[in-house]
Formats: structure tokens, C-alpha cells, sequence
């Protein structure tokens, strides 16, 4: 257990304060398995492993879609539940994405 916001103990710990050492557990994992791993590697891991599961918008605003890509995804929840042991599974054998192509617009002349 752990303690809710009014110091007493609870065992329903949930939103950003448990998904964010969580998500930094699952990323460790990933890392371990393979070091060489950049910042974008990670992102494209995240989308290409996370599970929609069961989430879904009980006032039904925001549905989940097919983005250009194909995959899953919705507005209140992203691409979905990271899956720890997938993303370890697929940064074993990942091999890093290209750097990042960057456009600088010209400048407008007056």
C-alpha cells in the first residue's frame, strides 16, 4: 500500500503519481535490453506495444479511431496500457529510427 493525498493509507493508487514511476519502470526494462535505444525509439516502441484493454470514455466523447498510421487511438487515453513485457520484447531486436527530419521555413521577405 502506499498513502492517499490525506495521509492514510490506501491500496488504490492510480493516476499520473503511480503511471509515472511505472512508465519510468517499463522505459528501465526497455532500456536494459537494449542500451542503444534513443528517446525516439522509445516513442515509436510505446505506440507500436500499448493496449487499448478495456479503457474506454464513460460519457462517450471520445472515441477510440484508426489514425493514419492504423493504429488505435483516442484523445483521452493516447494509444492505450503500456505493456511491459512486449516493449521489452520488441527492444531486443529493434533497430533505431532514422534521425529526426527537421523543416525550417524560409524567411519572408517584405
Amino acid at each position: 500500500g502506499t498513502t492517499d493525498l490525506f495521509g492514510n493509507c490506501t491500496l488504490h493508487h492510480s493516476g499520473t503519481s503511480a503511471a509515472a514511476p511505472e512508465a519510468a519502470g517499463v522505459f528501465a526494462l526497455a532500456l536494459e535490453a537494449n542500451p542503444k535505444l534513443s528517446w525516439r525509439d522509445l516513442q515509436h516502441l510505446i505506440v507500436l506495444t500499448s493496449k487499448r484493454n478495456h479503457l474506454h470514455d464513460n460519457q462517450n466523447r471520445h472515441n477510440w479511431t484508426i489514425n493514419g498510421a492504423g493504429l488505435e487511438f483516442n484523445h483521452l487515453f493516447g494509444y492505450g496500457v503500456l505493456d511491459a513485457g512486449d516493449i521489452v520484447k520488441l527492444a531486443k531486436g529493434w533497430k533505431a529510427v532514422p534521425t529526426r527530419f527537421h523543416c525550417i521555413a524560409g524567411e519572408i521577405k517584405r
